[in-house]
């Protein structure tokens, strides 16, 4: 009877028989010979297959490319809180920071400035690459100047300010400072309260503020430098709203997804129509905030309250469904998709993260950011890293890292509260 040798067997068989083993067997098979580690690590085929029993961090990475077995390496690393943390930008003042990722570079509000860094594909701060001052209006109040948020969209960035302003930036090369496009100087009630969330749509900018029911769209057309405040398109009255904390325009920049405050859902708008295709009147509760807002994909929004849920609404059926909340009930404060299965937010505490699976009931792991006790105010994630804002700096998680050598901080239990 002649002997059969592993390595000899066609390349199906070994992907049939390899996909039926769990990962940990296949590591060992990695450590038997230098051919089976080099099959199992480059055959993208069997991690497709072994993948599917686990949460995969989704990744649309073109700079820094990743193999479905380093996909898979590095999500188990997720799942089970193995990673290395560091601070990557940090200051003495407490601030409320906005923050995104965008190619290999940081871009973070820190006051009325808006800071662009390079990072490299573990996050890790390369240097700063520039740092404009946001223009700001005089109101003799209690406001600051600060930027409460911005968002970047194509070539621009649109910046929305304390002091009811907003801003407008174009850019070439996100790597060099951009020139100041637009500016709007009173942007809802003349100018008297703030704006709490910007978005943009083709060539207009979209406002809104949590003490005002109005969300107003601004033209960027070539008149608007000459009278920045005369080039309010439409205005629209959010009902059943005292103000708005969050906007997200969708992936075919037709329709608005409005986070109220006053309600535990979101309202949605036709932008072309101004009609509204999903309001909330029936969860109206002055109690209930939604912070933070995301389309998950074009048929569906995530979004977190201060009552500390996360949801999942479809937008085809105006229902919900997935609800979660966080393991210690505290507030969420933002949160972010990876267009796939995961869903990471940001606590009010502890510079807490939260990683939730759509498949799952309950939260996958939570990673303790810091170690001071801040707010999550904004956060950011690719398949290898987690960058977190807190009130004094940011901070990043590699989980690019070795799981034999790097020290677990595994919370994956579910906690439970006896009231």
């Amino acid at each position: 009877m002649s002997e059969i040798n592993l390595i000899k067997l066609p390349h199906e068989i070994l992907v049939n028989i390899f996909k039926r083993l769990y990962i940990f067997d296949l590591r060992n098979l990695m450590l038997s010979c230098k051919y089976l580690r080099e099959f199992i690590e480059n055959e993208s085929s069997l991690w497709k297959i072994v993948c599917r029993r686990g949460l995969i961090i989704a990744t649309n990475e073109k700079r820094f490319p990743i193999t479905w077995y380093n996909r898979s390496r590095i999500s188990y690393n997720w799942r089970r809180g193995i990673f290395k943390s560091k601070l990557i930008v940090q200051h003495s003042t407490n601030y409320i920071p906005w923050m995104q990722l965008f190619a290999d570079v940081l871009i973070l509000s820190i006051g009325s400035e808006l800071k662009c860094y390079a990072i490299d594909k573990s996050g890790f701060n390369r240097g700063l690459l520039w740092s404009i001052h946001v223009p700001i209006m005089q109101r003799y109040d209690v406001r600051t100047n600060d930027v409460s948020r911005f968002i970047l969209r194509e070539n621009l960035i649109v910046c929305g300010n304390r002091d009811g302003s907003a801003a407008v930036y174009q850019f070439n090369d996100i790597r060099k400072k951009p020139r100041l496009l637009y500016y709007i100087e009173n942007c809802h009630e003349n100018g008297q309260v703030e704006v709490t969330a910007v978005e943009s749509f083709n060539n207009s900018v979209i406002t809104c503020s949590n003490i005002s029911p109005h969300v107003c769209l601004w033209s960027m057309d070539e008149d608007f430098v000459k009278n920045t405040n005369s080039n309010c398109i439409s205005e629209f009255i959010v009902p059943e709203c005292v103000g708005s904390r969050s906007l997200a325009v969708d992936p075919t920049k037709t329709k608005l997804a409005i986070g109220p405050n006053g309600n535990s859902k979101p309202i949605l708008l036709d932008i072309n129509t101004g009609d509204y295709l999903m309001t909330s009147k029936e969860t109206k509760d002055l109690k209930h905030v939604i912070r933070d807002i995301q389309w998950h994909n074009e048929n569906g929004i995530i979004y977190v309250s201060h009552s500390g849920k996360l949801q999942y609404i479809d937008v085809r059926t105006n229902d919900v469904i997935y609800t979660a909340r966080d393991p210690f009930q505290s507030s969420l404060y933002c949160v972010k998709s990876d267009g796939d299965r995961a869903v990471i937010v940001g606590s009010s505490e502890y510079s807490r993260c939260v990683l939730f699976d759509l498949h799952s009931s309950h939260h996958v792991q939570m990673y303790f950011t810091q170690k001071k006790s801040s707010p999550i105010y904004s956060l950011d994630f690719d398949a290898r890293k987690l960058v977190a804002a807190a009130d004094r700096g940011v901070a990043v998680a590699n989980f690019n890292v070795n799981a034999s050598t790097t020290k677990m901080k595994d919370y994956s239990h579910i906690f439970e509260f006896v009231t």
